[in-house]
């Protein structure tokens, strides 16, 4: 896997062209968050919190790490032409009992100005391969994502989890109006590495370690 400086070998202004050289190595990477960041507001406090990886960050007053994340396209994106990624990542539940929203360190990439800002998110089984269980959907929701760090994207569901056991949180775009041209970045836990899945319209492909997309299951 490329390390983080892989957005940096390519031009922002020939943003097109490293598309390419993106989708050879499976995951198109964002960079550092350039535009104005946004404080970050008070957290939800649910009776349950099956899973956090969330961890505030004293120098930047975020709970995730906007210096690098992993894109989330929709198929008529305004970043990365023709390019569609949509990613997941495993979470062990610390609870048994249901679920009703997830929280995710999700927001448009500031390369441009997406008119939408839709994705669908799921809690999928785990297909004891290391991907996700498509055939296992066991809760699943729509959001909008935010214009910026530290700002986060909640979407409701519900899920039967059981304490102890390996899920998903699955987030994909679609070609309805309101996902199609999404552009947006799953950012980083503040320290962490875990493996991920991605799906680029080929079907979800497991990849080693790396720093994991920050989230909560509440």
């Amino acid at each position: 896997m490329k390390t983080k400086t892989l957005i940096t070998s390519c031009c922002l202004l020939a943003i097109m062209a490293c598309g390419t050289a993106f989708a050879q190595q499976g995951k198109m990477q964002s960079g550092p968050y350039k535009g104005p960041m946004v404080p970050m507001v008070a957290a939800d406090n649910p009776a349950a919190v099956f899973y956090t990886n969330f961890e505030t960050n004293a120098c930047t007053g975020c709970n995730y790490d906007a210096t690098n994340g992993f894109l989330v396209l929709g198929p008529a994106n305004c970043g990365i032409a023709g390019a569609t990624q949509w990613l997941a990542y495993p979470f062990v539940s610390k609870a048994t009992g249901t679920t009703r929203q997830v929280t995710l360190g999700i927001t448009d990439w500031s390369i441009c100005v997406p008119t939408v800002h839709g994705i669908t998110v799921q809690i999928m089984g785990d297909n004891c391969s290391g991907g996700p269980d498509t055939t296992n959907v066991l809760g699943t929701g729509t959001t909008n994502v935010p214009a910026a760090p530290c700002l986060t994207a909640r979407a409701r569901l519900a899920a039967n989890l059981v304490a102890g056991t390996t899920y998903w949180v699955v987030v994909t775009t679609n070609t309805t109006a309101s996902q199609m041209g999404t552009t947006a970045v799953w950012w980083e836990t503040n320290p962490g590495r875990q493996s991920y899945n991605l799906n680029d319209g080929n079907g979800w492909i497991a990849f080693g370690v790396g720093g994991p997309g920050a989230f909560s299951v509440q």
